[in-house]
């Protein structure tokens, strides 16, 4: 689906289009290999969860995660 205004990110003589401001900064700053190693890590954080209290543990982690990226988001306002 094709947006009234698309954005794009330019890298030299390449440009890629971005689906959205998030999308446009890790394209930007060439961000896609730290997201893939932070979704390896939760994969196999999770996998490693059998009991209601490694739940609790790695829910906490990923919760503070996720804080701390939206944090930074909101500090240069993103989010």
């Amino acid at each position: 689906m094709k947006t009234k205004n698309p954005l794009y990110v330019v890298k030299g003589k390449d440009v890629q289009e971005a689906s959205s401001v998030i999308d446009l900064v890790i394209k930007k700053f060439n961000l896609e290999p730290v997201i893939k190693i932070l979704n390896n890590i939760f994969q196999m954080l999770l996998e490693q969860v059998k009991t209601f209290a490694m739940y609790k543990a790695v829910k906490q982690y990923i919760d503070e995660v996720t804080e701390a990226v939206l944090s930074l988001a909101r500090r240069f306002g993103m989010a």
